[in-house]
C-alpha cells in the first residue's frame, strides 16, 4: 500500500498541472531583438499575424524529447565565430547560440502540430546575461525549453528573469513581460 501511495504521489508531481498552471503575463509592445528583425526579413512566413489561439494541453513527453534532441544536435558556438556577425538567427544549423537552439525547437514542435502562437521566443536574463529560450504556451501553463537544461520546466521554476517575448498574436512583434499569473484569462 505504501508503494502505491508513493507511486501515485510521484505521478501527480510529474503531471503538467502539478508543475505549472503559471503563465507569463505580458504588457505592451516593445522593441524587437536585432537578430529577430533580420530573421524575419528572410523568413517572412514565420513572422506574421496569427489567428485566434486555443491553448493545447501540455505534452511534456514531446516537449522534453524535442528539447533534448535539439540540445544534443547543435554544438554551442557564437555567431561571431560561426557567421562573422554579432547576431545571426537561424533554425537550420549544426552549431549556434541560444536563439538558434530556440528556433530549431520551435520548428520541430510546429512540425509536430504545435501552432506558432503557442511557441514564443523569449528573452531572459540568466545570471545577469541575456539569454533566449522557447516558451511553449499550453492550457497547463507556460513551459521553458532551454539549451542550458535537458528538462523542460514551468516558467516559475527556471530561475530566469523574463524580459520580453514574441506576441502570441503576431510573431513579428514582441511584448514586455510584466510578471506571472495563475489565471489563463490574463495571458495576452
Amino acid at each position: 500500500m505504501y508503494l502505491s501511495s508513493a507511486a501515485c504521489a510521484a505521478a501527480f508531481l510529474t503531471s503538467p498541472a502539478a508543475h505549472a498552471s503559471v503563465w507569463l503575463k505580458t504588457g505592451g509592445e516593445t522593441s524587437r531583438p536585432y537578430g529577430h528583425v533580420e530573421y524575419c526579413r528572410t523568413h517572412s512566413a514565420d513572422c506574421r499575424a496569427q489567428s485566434a489561439n486555443v491553448l493545447p494541453p501540455a505534452n511534456l513527453s514531446m516537449l522534453n524529447h524535442v528539447n533534448r534532441t535539439v540540445n544534443r544536435s547543435i554544438k554551442p558556438m557564437s555567431d561571431i565565430k560561426q557567421f562573422g556577425k554579432r547576431e545571426y538567427w537561424t533554425a537550420n544549423t549544426n552549431a549556434g547560440d541560444c536563439e538558434d537552439f530556440a528556433l530549431a525547437k520551435r520548428r520541430a514542435l510546429m512540425a509536430r502540430g504545435f501552432k506558432p502562437a503557442n511557441l514564443l521566443l523569449t528573452m531572459t536574463r540568466r545570471r545577469g546575461e541575456a539569454h533566449t529560450v522557447l516558451v511553449a504556451r499550453t492550457r497547463d501553463g507556460d513551459f521553458v525549453l532551454d539549451n542550458m537544461l535537458d528538462d523542460v520546466l514551468p516558467v516559475n521554476r527556471t530561475g530566469l528573469g523574463y524580459v520580453k517575448m514574441q506576441s502570441d498574436r503576431n510573431s513579428a512583434r514582441w511584448v514586455n513581460i510584466t510578471g506571472k499569473t495563475q489565471k489563463v484569462a490574463e495571458v495576452q
